[in-house]
């Protein structure tokens, strides 16, 4: 009996639907609880793994995307929507400002938008591992 390293197959972790909710799952945590961190006084210290656990997420739901055999185009849209979700969110607002891409919103404006465009390239990448692994049913 061979080991699963020794197959030359690797780990698996299943159906790149099952990767996607798990992705999908772990993304919505991790905000969930970065939302705690900032709003719950004295749990400030939960934000590192806040979005840690969001960033995993994405990445697993991405790699979903990826095993069920999307388009490098399609992962590369999913990832500056992201990109640019994560600039909206991270950046101080003077970046926003001065970048030309302030857009006339507020600072805690540019942090929901970064967090729209987050959870909407997380999303898609669900869509995407769900879309490449639809099944066709024979008509009789």
């Amino acid at each position: 009996m061979q080991s699963p390293s020794s197959s030359g197959k690797g780990m698996s972790f299943g159906s790149p639907r099952n990767l996607a909710i798990l992705g999908l799952v772990l993304f919505f945590v991790g905000f969930a609880l970065g939302g705690v961190g900032n709003q719950v006084s004295g749990t400030l210290v939960v934000l590192p793994f806040a979005d840690t656990i969001t960033a995993l997420g994405f990445v697993l739901a991405v790699s979903a995307a990826v095993r069920a055999g999307s388009r490098i185009r399609q992962i590369l849209i999913v990832g500056i929507v992201y990109g640019i979700g994560t600039f909206y969110l991270g950046e101080p607002h003077e970046n926003h400002v001065g970048s030309g891409f302030g857009l006339g919103l507020s600072h805690i404006q540019h942090i929901s938008l970064g967090l729209l465009l987050m959870v909407i390239a997380t999303v898609t990448s669900v869509v995407l591992a769900y879309y490449h692994t639809r099944t066709t049913t024979v008509q009789r």
